[in-house]
């Protein structure tokens, strides 16, 4: 796919990773719908250096546990820049909590941001797109998904490989859904941004050293500029998931 035109939307696209994706889509031409759920300031910086490019950025608020405001994020999009042709699932919850302090309702809450929004976007998607529209979904995954300090958030990221891989199917052949399992690219949202680096003690992998935004981005552009490839998986972590 062509991306100079497309119209895409990438949720929680103010901050961190999801800035660096709309960003990169931006500078391809892509018109851009940036999704936000409470950071309002940044989703609109973002949107003012994606038009300082010379492409179309819009900003959309919705809380993505939501399932209606969910379906409207989707129609605002078509309403404003017109079908979504390139879906990008960044935002997602990562709370630090296990098997034993986790509750029903945080269960539910992770499932419903994390996996039930990327479904009900792409079922948008697909109701918008005509049946010879190509198209591209892309899931921000993780290289690790067993997490017994982050449980309901290492189950979410299993499903949502479940989802990708079964969006490949029922969307193809115009559609292609894959998902980025990204390793160390920042600090957890978490982790207090004033603590130094050498006290955050992990393992990096093979590559001994921690990603880049741009090493994400590159990723992405290649997913949606290759129309071949299908319901995969690309580990943008350094090697951390084969050791």
């Amino acid at each position: 796919m062509d991306p100079n035109g497309k119209v895409a939307l990438v949720t929680g696209a103010g901050r961190r990773v999801g800035r660096s994706l709309a960003l990169a889509l931006g500078d391809a031409g892509c018109r851009v719908a940036i999704h936000y759920g409470q950071s309002d300031k940044d989703a609109q910086d973002t949107a003012a250096l994606i038009q300082s490019m010379g492409s179309e950025a819009v900003t959309l608020q919705a809380d993505l546990e939501d399932t209606d405001q969910v379906t409207k994020l989707a129609a605002s999009v078509a309403e404003q820049l017109g079908p979504i042709e390139i879906l990008v699932n960044n935002a997602s919850i990562f709370d630090k909590v296990g098997l034993e302090d986790l509750s029903v309702d945080e269960w539910d809450r992770h499932f419903a941001i994390n996996v039930r929004a990327p479904f009900v976007l792409a079922q948008a998607m697909q109701a918008q797109l005509t049946t010879d529209s190509p198209g591209k979904i892309i899931s921000l995954s993780d290289w690790r998904t067993a997490r017994p300090t982050r449980f309901a958030y290492g189950i979410t990221k299993t499903a949502l490989s479940g989802l990708t891989r079964t969006l490949a199917l029922s969307m193809a052949p115009n559609v292609q859904a894959n998902e980025i399992a990204l390793g160390a690219i920042l600090p957890p949202a978490d982790i207090p941004l004033d603590r130094p680096r050498n006290e955050i003690q992990i393992d990096l992998g093979p590559a001994d050293r921690m990603g880049t935004l741009n090493e994400v981005t590159d990723a992405m552009m290649m997913l949606i500029n290759n129309d071949f490839i299908t319901g995969e998986t690309i580990n943008v972590d350094g090697g951390r998931h084969i050791r």
